[in-house]
Order: structure tokens, then C-alpha cells, then sequence
């Protein structure tokens, strides 16, 4: 190797890596993948354009918007990554460090920090919470200190109310509330919807209370008790919910408090208020402004709606763009006079703006690519699912229900299925001696104020019968429910061998609307 190759190659150790596309079928062809970190998921339109740029060169014009406001890029080849890392570095991003190559209980960095999408423009926003997320990003991207993680490290941040960055499931989270008269945030640790021990787990509240500036020093201490504490031993044990699991709150409190060298003040109201995604259309808290949510249904699109997205954003925005926890992208500080103009735009481009809300609040993973999904992605399954919905109960219905539906193509969970209204796992099964995808389907999963896992209902659903049972089951849930009684109560009340038999009534197709 060339001192030149080797000096470029030693300019981006730490702060760029490609991740591996594992398909063993080789459905896709792709090899590697690129996750570029966008801080707090926020981005210029020129930024959106040039990572369109990558996209259409590299990664065969197709985008990925993840549930952890990266942008994810397929088909890279690794002969590319330098020329494609120093592409990033003038554009001022990183990427995660991706380790999942290796076995053992090491090379974790901290994933990008999932923050509040409408962070500084919400109407009664608690607090902004966008600079303390760029804040830490910052700290931790390339630092060598931090680099070598027992495994992955998730950190979310919000001031909205609400748990629009699903805090249950990172490892470390911060909420904005309000302590008697004094803004800050509490905190909630040990959250994971993955597989590794000891099993999902939702984030526990430690009902501590600190102040805004002192969440970036709380949020270095965390990790590096997790740096130090985590187990090593066991690539399955090293997860931060185990280390909480296995010391509980109460001793987590107090090596927090010995290695900050302060006693927490103590919060004991809710830790959520409210319940929303920042769907739709909004007004702003300046007076006469609004943000447009893009729905874009397993935040999969071109680079050409890439470049046409950003030139919205720079005719009736600000130029800004960005990236929500549910796959999508918001257009901040467009004026009342011209949001229409945007939406018929949006509509013109093949947004489908006027259908359910469903659209925005759903999740599905990249199963096509990781090789976990046989034959049905979790994308597709997803768009199948939410296309029958609405053909078959009417908008209306739908969003009276506020329905997340979450999928994910295999155990790993990485479209947070557990905690969806309606969930689905899937797996692949042998059937005739071929590999068929299989979902298991959870219902009654929640974030926020009740934030529960969801209940299986069934196990083996081959795919192509997914959208009919899921569709059964929401017209045994409205023809039993009490009047305005949402899906997580109706089904807190319901054991799971009476929600399976509300799975297997007739189709939906005969009985809705």
C-alpha cells in the first residue's frame, strides 16, 4: 500500500465505516451498505442533494431514511469507500462504525442520537433539544475513548411531550418535563427490543431530574459506565440492558451519582404527556408558519425525489430538511399562503399526502438486504398491508385508530415491532424444501405514557396471508371494543388465547365499513 493510500485511509479510521449486506439468497446484490449519520437528523436541501449525488452514483439511485434519522445507501462497493468518505467529509458527515463483522463483545461506538424531529419549531415544546443532541454526536464521533464499546450504544433525546423517538427502546434516553416550575429532563435506561440477553426490554425511568446543560456530561458518564461495566465476555451479554438488569435501578443511580460527583434531585410526575409523531401537517410556534411530514412508507425513495424534495424545501422553506423515527421527512417553516401549494406539489410527485395517517406512523426494516427475509421484504409487507387497510376500512376509521404498524423481517427487531399497535416479526421456514417468510404478529404494543410490549397472537403466518389476518383482527377489535377505547387497552383486558381467536374470524374484506 502507498503512504498516500495508507495516509487516507488513517484520515477516516474512527469516523467512517461501510456496513455488510449479508443475503445469502442474493436477492439484491449488494455487498455493503452506507449508514451516513445526520445529527439530530437535520439537514440543508444542498446536503439532501448531495447525498442524492451518492445515491445515483453509487448506490443505484435508491435511499433509505432509517428509524434512527440516518440515510442508508445500498450497492456500495468497497473500492469506492474512500472516494465516497472524502465526498462525506466535505459535506460534514459520518457514518456508524457498523461492527457487526466482528464476534466478539467489542468495537461498539454510539449510533446516532435519535432527537424530537420538530425539536425548536413544535407548538408547547417543552424544550429544544436539537443542540445537546449535536452535542454529543459530536463528542462521540471518532473518539478514540469510545470506540471500542462492548457493543452498540443508543441515545434519544426529546422536548416535544411526547415519545416520538420511542426513548423505551434506547439504551439511554432524555424527556424534557417540568419539575414544579423548573424545565430539564429526566431519564430512562436499559431499553432494547433485540434479541441479545436478556431479551427485549423497555427502558427503565430512574426518575432522576437534571438540568439541559447538564445532559451532555450525564450522557458521557452513561457510556462510559457501559464502556467499563458492560460485559466483555459474551458478544450476547454486552448490551447495556444487561448491566441494568442485572444491577436495577437503584445501584445504576448510584455509580452515576459517584462518577458525576453530584446527588440527583428527584422527579415524580409523568414522563410523557402526550402522544404524537408529528404527522400530517402542523402549524409551527411562529405565528403563520407550518411543517409539512412527508410520508414516505418505509422511508425507502429516489434520488430524483431526493432533488425534487429539495427544491420544495428551498421554494417555500428555508432550505431545511428533516428526517423523522418514522421513516419520513419534514419541511419546516413554510408559510400558511403557501402550504397548499406544497402539498398539491407533493401530490403531483406521488406522495400520497390525503390517505391514512397510518402511513406516517409505521415502520418497516431493510430485511430484503440483510438476507433475513426469504422472499417478501419488510417494506413491501408494510406498503401490502397499509393498501388494504385503507381500501377496505376507509381513512376515516383508520385514523381514529392512530395505527403504528411495524415490521420487521426477522428476529433482530430492527422495525421495533414489539411495540407497535400491530407488529410482525418475521422468519424464515422451510416449507416443501424451499425457504418461505413467515411473520409472527404481535398486537397491543405501545410507546409513551403506557409503553408496553405487544402479545403474540400467532406465529407462522405465511406472508401472503399477512394483510387478511391483520385486517380480521382490526374488525374484531372495532365490532368489540368500548366506545373510543384504543387498541393497547382493548388488548390489555384480552388474554392471548381470546385475542388469537379474534385473529381467526373471517376476513376483513366481508365485514368492514
Amino acid at each position: 500500500m502507498s503512504i498516500s493510500l495508507t495516509e487516507d485511509f488513517e484520515k477516516f479510521v474512527g469516523r467512517y465505516s461501510l456496513g455488510r449486506d449479508s443475503n445469502p439468497s442474493d436477492i439484491t446484490g449488494s455487498q455493503h451498505f452506507l449508514r451516513i449519520k445526520v445529527p439530530g437528523g437535520v439537514l440543508t436541501s444542498n446536503q439532501f442533494r448531495q447525498i442524492a449525488t451518492l445515491s445515483s452514483k453509487y448506490g443505484r439511485g435508491i435511499a433509505e431514511i432509517t428509524d434512527r434519522q440516518d440515510i442508508q445507501l445500498h450497492w456500495i462497493r468497497a473500492e469506492d469507500s474512500l472516494d465516497i468518505f472524502g465526498f462525506m467529509d466535505e459535506m460534514g458527515f459520518t457514518t456508524d462504525m457498523c461492527g457487526q463483522g466482528f464476534k466478539g463483545a467489542r468495537y461498539g461506538d454510539v449510533r446516532n442520537v435519535v432527537c424530537c424531529p420538530a425539536s425548536g419549531i413544535e407548538k408547547n415544546e417543552i424544550f429544544n433539544p436539537h443542540p445537546i443532541a449535536k452535542e454529543i454526536t459530536r463528542f462521540f464521533t471518532g473518539n478514540p475513548d469510545f470506540l471500542d464499546l462492548p457493543r452498540k450504544f443508543k441515545i434519544s433525546v426529546s422536548g416535544c411531550g411526547a415519545d416520538c423517538t420511542r426513548a423505551v427502546i434506547n439504551d439511554l434516553a432524555f424527556v424534557a418535563v417540568k419539575n414544579r416550575d423548573e424545565i430539564g429532563f429526566t431519564v430512562l435506561v436499559g431499553g432494547s427490543v433485540g434479541t441479545s440477553l436478556p431479551g427485549p426490554r423497555l427502558a427503565r425511568p430512574t426518575r432522576i431530574f437534571i438540568r439541559p446543560e447538564e445532559v451532555f456530561n450525564i450522557a458521557v458518564a452513561v457510556v462510559k459506565i457501559h464502556r467499563d461495566y458492560s460485559n466483555r465476555e459474551s458478544k450476547a451479554k454486552a448490551r447495556f440492558k444487561w448491566l441494568i438488569e442485572n444491577w436495577g435501578v437503584e445501584k445504576f443511580i448510584s455509580i452515576l451519582e459517584s462518577k458525576t460527583g453530584k446527588e440527583f434531585k428527584m422527579y415524580d410526575g409523568p414522563v410523557f404527556m402526550r402522544r404524537t409523531d408529528h404527522e400530517g401537517v402542523q402549524p409551527q410556534k411562529a405565528e403563520g408558519y407550518y411543517y409539512v411530514n412527508i410520508p414516505l412508507l418505509g422511508g425507502r425513495l429516489t434520488s430524483f425525489l431526493m432533488n425534487q424534495i429539495a427544491d420544495l424545501a428551498d421554494k417555500f422553506g428555508s432550505g431545511e430538511l428533516r428526517l423523522t423515527p418514522t421513516q419520513n421527512i419534514i419541511i419546516p417553516n413554510i408559510r400558511e399562503e403557501n402550504k397548499n401549494e406544497v402539498l398539491k406539489a407533493l401530490i403531483g410527485m406521488g406522495i400520497p399526502m390525503d390517505r391514512s395517517k397510518t402511513r406516517w406512523l409505521s415502520v418497516g426494516c431493510a430485511s430484503d438486504f440483510c438476507g433475513k427475509a426469504a422472499d417478501m421484504c419488510a417494506k413491501k409487507m408494510l406498503e401490502n398491508i397499509v393498501e388494504h387497510l385503507e381500501k377496505n376500512f376507509g381513512l376515516e376509521m383508520l385514523n381514529s385508530m392512530d395505527l403504528h404498524i411495524n415490521v420487521s423481517g426477522c428476529p433482530n427487531d430492527c422495525g421495533a415491532s414489539l411495540v407497535a399497535d400491530i407488529g410482525l416479526l418475521g422468519r424464515q421456514m422451510k416449507v416443501d424444501g424451499a425457504f418461505k417468510q413467515v411473520y409472527e404478529i404481535y398486537v397491543g404494543g405501545s410507546t409513551g405514557e403506557k409503553a408496553s410490549f405487544g402479545t403474540r397472537i400467532e406465529e407462522s403466518v405465511p406472508a401472503e396471508e399477512v394483510r387478511f389476518r391483520v385486517a380480521s383482527f382490526i374488525a374484531s377489535y372495532l365490532k368489540n371494543r368500548n366506545a373510543s377505547e384504543d387498541l393497547n387497552s382493548f388488548c390489555k383486558k384480552h388474554s392471548k388465547e381470546e385475542l388469537k381467536r379474534l385473529l381467526q374470524k373471517p376476513e376483513a374484506d366481508q365485514h368492514a365499513q
